[in-house]
């Protein structure tokens, strides 16, 4: 058994296939839709797939469904039973009550932060992204603890790089695409400071959070929230995203106040 991290970048996909063609069984990290079989023995366009399911990253979607198409003879499974929890809260508004709790806490908490950054006072945003990020940390343990309670045979699986405890859960072994980048490229890899913050809760290490989430602020407002194709730049967004890391990492806490109204106040023009 193997967790692949991963994220929803077309540059990731040739690491996750390497991954995936090594094992007969393949679990996606999404929750089970009627359409994935269809679409992978071609019985629908992934055109029609792409309409039908609710997806950010459609580019990505498109090459991983084409990907998944060359793999004859694969078992391939949607298993994310957190996520499908979720949709019967969204759509029937029932479901498991501790999973409905939980996105009340979050939700809650990026109320918060919306109303704090409506007052428009840094110190207090800052508060509400580490209160944000608490109440996420316990969604990410459920939400891993759910999906490997539901995981108990040989199988290559897709998580996001926050599932970390995942892997723990399963004893499982793991690869990361991104060390997977950075090792290729021969430089060190870093994490964005909101997933270090989250981490800080997931496992209780101490760590300067106020500063965290300062520089998560920044992070977040400069991320390129397109989807990018590597073409003459192999891995487009992991060096932009490098880069964006290692320039928050040099801000102290007062530069990332000064800089993060800033930067919405241009965007606001």
């Amino acid at each position: 058994m193997k967790v692949v991290f991963t994220s929803h970048r077309v540059e990731n996909l040739p690491f996750l296939k390497k991954e995936f063609e090594k094992s007969d069984v393949i679990v996606l990290e999404e929750p089970k839709n009627d359409l994935l079989e269809k679409v992978l023995n071609g019985e629908i366009s992934v055109e029609s797939y792409l309409r039908f399911v609710d997806t950010q990253f459609p580019l990505y979607t498109r090459k991983l469904i084409e990907m998944l198409r060359e793999f004859r003879g694969k078992k391939i499974l949607q298993i994310e039973p957190y996520l499908e929890e979720v949709e019967k809260l969204r759509e029937e508004n029932r479901g498991d009550e501790r999973v409905r709790e939980i996105e009340r806490k979050v939700n809650l908490a990026y109320l918060d932060y919306v109303e704090a950054f409506m007052r428009g006072d840094f110190d207090e945003i800052v508060e509400k992204v580490i209160d944000f990020a608490k109440a996420d940390a316990e969604r990410f343990v459920t939400r891993d603890k759910m999906r490997a309670d539901a995981i108990n045979f040989d199988c290559a699986i897709e998580a996001g790089v926050m599932h970390t405890k995942l892997a723990e859960f399963l004893d499982a072994e793991t690869v990361s695409i991104p060390e997977l980048i950075a090792e290729k490229l021969g430089v060190e890899y870093l994490e964005p400071p909101g997933n270090i913050l989250t981490k800080s809760f997931i496992y209780g290490f101490d760590c300067e959070r106020e500063l965290l989430a300062a520089r998560s602020l920044i992070y977040v407002t400069l991320t390129k929230k397109e989807e990018l194709l590597p073409n003459d730049v192999e891995f487009p967004h992991f060096l932009y995203e490098q880069k964006l890391i290692r320039f928050v990492n040099k801000l102290d806490y007062e530069k990332c106040e000064r800089l993060f109204f800033k930067l919405w106040r241009r965007k606001s023009i």
